[in-house]
């Protein structure tokens, strides 16, 4: 099976944000490259990088706008057919494989193809796959890579399985991780050489969501030991185990039942939403004996008999940009049609406003569109200050447990304080690689649209020096 090995470095931690550079290496059933597609891409109008994204990807964002050349809409356009071609070339599914790809990049390339009018399914010829997930199961399954790793990170007290710290500890990788597409892409396909000819584990097949298999027991309370990495490196254990009951299914999603948690809180806290291609699982086919367990799984699928796929999440009230799966496939025919012939008025028959935002985003955008005309100045600048003004909701719900910091895109103020607070501490620190890359940032900033139409409205104070151009 041929697959692709694939990586992003972006402007933002959140889908809303924009690819800055990608690399796609397809290879062949030995790992062996055989194709390649890499570039850079423009920041675009709508976009402001925050500090921590940039000291993060090593970004000279001034710099990197002299040398890129596509707009977001011209690299999508040139994704699409590098992926299109892939599977072509293979005549049939082709695997898609990132590191934490299923949490980051999969759904920042979905939501970066959609917005430029691309249905990224691929007629599900291409089949996500996560190296962390193999990873993971290399850690638990394999002694030598285990040993190998925990060697790594001696004098540590917390377990890392990033790309980096794995790349190191198999002696693949010298030094500190790159950051850069093409680089990371290349480290992530020796991880995968090697996990596949040491510990049997080949990304391109190996299934991480391991509860497939137990789908026909669904609701019958048969209860199976799951195993999850531990990562307390002071513990004795390098695995944690827990007792797990299938509630509902279908063909490649399922809620399982933490009986652990249930017997301590029993309320739907202890519900797992799992699915294939997405989540890795670590399962025993072995049904456990133990009539405690079971007498509790039995009382857990009574307790939830009126959870299902379809009611477990709430619906997202976050912007569309960072639930696009929202979109349904009506809705994203329609708006792929709609960007291809230039036509807003072919979404007036879809009752849901989503496919029309993204339609005038899409416009917005649009390097050719003149800001000096007062229409569009107006449109843009609603947008500037739903975004940067605090407006815009990033939590799925602003109830979401899950969202750790805020509910809401961070505000330009805040960014702007961020930036001043990052100059700072690498000033202190005598940084000046830190420092050259944030005053890039801020001669970024101070140039942008964002700040010419509304940076008035959004910034009322600066620390290192007042605001010019601000309209």
């Amino acid at each position: 099976m041929y697959s692709i090995f694939y990586d992003l470095e972006t402007s933002d931690r959140n889908t809303v944000g924009q690819i800055l550079n990608y690399c796609f290496i397809l290879v062949d059933d030995d790992l062996n490259p055989i194709d390649e597609l890499s570039g850079l891409v423009r920041i675009s109008r709508l976009q402001l990088p925050e500090a921590g994204a940039i000291l993060a990807n090593r970004t000279d964002v001034i710099e990197h706008q002299k040398i890129a050349v596509d707009h977001e809409r011209d690299a999508m356009k040139r994704i699409d057919a590098f992926l299109a071609g892939c599977i072509q070339r293979a005549k049939g599914a082709v695997s898609f494989v990132g590191y934490n790809s299923s949490r980051f990049d999969l759904p920042f390339l979905r939501t970066s193809l959609i917005r430029n009018g691309y249905n990224p399914y691929y007629r599900q010829k291409l089949m996500p796959r996560d190296l962390l997930h193999v990873v993971q199961k290399g850690y638990l399954s394999c002694e030598p890579f285990r040993a190998k790793v925990r060697s790594a990170r001696a004098g540590e007290k917390k377990l890392s399985l990033s790309l980096e710290t794995v790349g190191r500890a198999l002696g693949l990788l010298d030094g500190v991780q790159a950051h850069e597409s093409k680089a990371d892409v290349v480290l992530t396909i020796e991880v995968a050489r090697w996990l596949k000819r040491e510990a049997g584990l080949d990304v391109a097949t190996y299934e991480p969501y391991e509860g497939l298999k137990l789908h026909s027991t669904a609701g019958t309370g048969a209860v199976y030991t799951v195993q999850e990495v531990e990562y307390d490196l002071a513990s004795t254990d390098f695995a944690s185990e827990g007792s797990f009951t299938l509630l509902v299914c279908d063909h490649k999603r399922a809620l399982w039942i933490d009986l652990d948690r249930y017997a301590n809180n029993r309320d739907p806290s202890a519900i797992r939403w799992r699915s294939a291609q997405k989540n890795a699982f670590f399962v025993s086919t072995q049904a456990s004996q133990d009539r405690e367990l079971q007498s509790l799984a039995r009382a857990a699928i009574k307790q939830f008999s009126g959870v299902t796929l379809s009611n477990f999440f709430q619906k997202t009230t976050c912007d569309v940009e960072q639930d696009i799966y929202r979109l349904d496939f009506q809705a994203l025919d329609l708006f792929c049609q709609a960007v291809r012939e230039g036509r807003k008025e072919v979404l007036a028959e879809l009752a849901a406003p989503e496919a029309r935002v993204l339609f005038t985003r899409y416009r917005l955008v649009a390097p050719e569109l003149d800001l000096s005309v007062k229409a569009n100045r107006d449109t843009f600048k609603r947008y500037v200050l739903y975004r940067y003004g605090g407006e815009m909701q990033l939590a799925r719900t602003v109830e979401d447990r899950e969202q750790q910091e805020g509910t809401h895109h961070v505000t330009l103020q805040d960014m702007v304080n961020s930036l001043a607070r990052s100059k700072d501490a690498a000033a202190i620190a005598g940084n000046s690689e830190d420092l050259k890359l944030l005053d890039s940032l801020e001669s970024f900033y101070r140039q942008s649209e964002v700040f010419q139409v509304a940076g008035s409205e959004l910034v009322t104070s600066w620390k290192t020096a007042p605001i010019s151009g601000v309209a």
